[in-house]
C-alpha cells in the first residue's frame, strides 16, 4: 500500500467518526477493505496526532472527543 492509499484510507476513517458511522473494528475493517489490526494502528494514528477517540457502546461507533 502507497502513501496516497493509507492517506484516503485515515481521510475515510474520518469521515466515518465524524458522522458516527464506524460500527465495531470488525465492521469497520470490512468498510475500509483492511484488518482488524490496521483499524487500530490508524486509530493510534489518530490519537498520536491528538485527535482523542473512544467507542461508544450504545451507539456501536467510533467517536471524536471534542474538549
Amino acid at each position: 500500500m502507497n502513501f496516497e492509499e493509507q492517506t484516503a484510507r485515515i481521510e475515510r476513517l474520518i469521515w466515518f467518526i465524524n458522522n458516527s458511522n464506524t460500527g465495531t473494528a470488525e465492521e469497520l475493517a470490512k468498510k475500509l477493505g483492511v484488518s482488524r489490526r490496521t483499524i487500530f494502528s490508524d486509530l493510534e494514528y489518530l490519537k498520536g496526532k491528538g485527535h482523542q477517540i473512544v467507542f461508544c457502546q450504545t451507539g456501536k461507533s467510533y467517536l471524536f472527543i471534542k474538549e
